[in-house]
């Protein structure tokens, strides 16, 4: 056989490796898709939640997020909430070996994309936009690692048939406008809220507010409702909003008392019902109630004075008094039977002290109060009696 020359054998050697194949598509370019989402109620909210969207569908970093989208469908039918139908296996390997193979994920992968594209095509044609969050707004809903969004359910909670089932999906979008694909859809079925309890006008004790309220029968839609509980409020007059409830789980019973009230400060209550197969939905806030404690009770008395007589003085001892507001002591001597006069103008915190004003021969008798920082005087103490020498 006659050899080829070797300039020619590498030149179709070259022409050969350079011959081009079935064109591929692109590589994308925009955001990964959001795969986690998640959906809860909590009170008249529909929180949304998923991770951070960080990366490019080329697995590349995500840099440039310019906003997040989320959508919401109202009813939506079961066929938009459906995954989308995953493309059949690939065609068997034919005659022509690897390249008929490679033919049929091909085609396998162009009849996933195009499910995927109908899915999404149909969920736009029933959703409406509820936000666009801008990068300052997606800063604000971060929390660690994920994105936490709240959607008001408020208005759907008017309609006089109730709230209907929603779906939900976010899009993640690039500052040049490169869009991710549809993330998961997630399903919530509000629950309807409780109507408000009725909380009946507060007692005032020592170092405490009790408060009573009645039990809201029927949800805001006039139904029959099962009461899991209730998350007391308090606010200062001079705060705008409730904030946390004062307890962490909703309270068993149908009342509450408020051991941490401040005196002298005014004060709001309400009270919200949440609902037993779901403690997170919170019903209408009760008509708040002002409370205002005052502190008008006296500290207790010291239950033991001991007066020592010495040469010009008399040294007083007594047992401390076990109270949170103690401002200090008042120390009184009598003489003769005749009315306490105070020998302190302002209350003392230790408990002792020197009466050096006694006199040898003559016979007093000393009291001590308690007072608290209000002012409060508690009741005499035991007589002690001493006679200087």
């Amino acid at each position: 056989m006659k050899r080829l020359p070797a300039g020619l054998a590498i030149c179709l050697l070259a022409i050969a490796c350079g011959k081009k194949g079935d064109p591929q598509p692109p590589l994308p370019r925009g955001p990964n898709a959001v795969k986690d989402l998640a959906v809860e109620q909590e009170g008249d909210d529909a929180v949304l939640t998923f991770t951070f969207p960080d990366r490019l569908q080329t697995g590349e970093p995500l840099t440039d997020l310019g906003a997040i989208e989320v959508y919401r469908v109202v009813d939506p039918p079961a066929a938009l909430t459906a995954p989308p139908r995953a493309a059949g296996p690939a065609a068997p390997p034919t005659s022509a070996g690897s390249s008929g193979e490679l033919h049929g994920m091909g085609a396998a992968a162009r009849r996933t994309a195009t499910n995927v594209r109908m899915a999404e095509e149909a969920f736009y044609g029933n959703a409406g936009l509820v936000a666009g969050l801008s990068l300052a707004a997606i800063a604000e809903a971060t929390r660690g690692a994920s994105v936490v969004y709240r959607d008001s359910l408020l208005t759907l909670f008017t309609q006089e048939k109730g709230p209907e089932p929603l779906a939900y999906a976010v899009v993640s979008v690039r500052k040049n406008g490169e869009r991710s694909l549809l993330s998961n859809i997630v399903l919530l079925a509000p629950e309807i809220a409780p109507q408000a309890p009725e909380l009946r006008p507060p007692l005032l004790e020592e170092g405490r507010v009790c408060l009573e309220w009645t039990a809201p029968e029927k949800n805001v839609l006039q139904q029959p409702v099962e009461i899991g509980g209730y998350r007391v409020y308090r606010r200062p007059l001079s705060q705008d909003a409730y904030e946390t409830p004062l307890t962490a789980t909703p309270v068993p019973g149908t009342s509450f008392v408020d051991l941490t009230a401040p005196y002298g400060v005014p004060l709001a209550y309400t009270v919200r019902a949440v609902l037993a197969k779901n403690p997170k939905v919170e019903g209408l806030p009760a008509e708040e109630i002002i409370a205002v404690p005052r502190d008008i009770y006296p500290p207790k008395s010291p239950t033991r004075v001991d007066a020592l007589s010495e040469a010009n003085l008399v040294r007083l001892l007594w047992d401390p008094v076990d109270s949170a507001d103690l401002a200090g002591y008042l120390v009184f001597r009598s003489e003769a039977g005749g009315p306490p006069v105070p020998l302190t103008k302002e209350p003392i915190v230790d408990p002792f002290f020197n009466d050096l004003g006694a006199r040898p021969g003559k016979k007093y008798a000393y009291t001590v109060r308690a007072v608290d920082r209000a002012g409060n005087q508690s009741a005499p103490s035991p007589e002690a009696v001493a006679e200087p020498f």
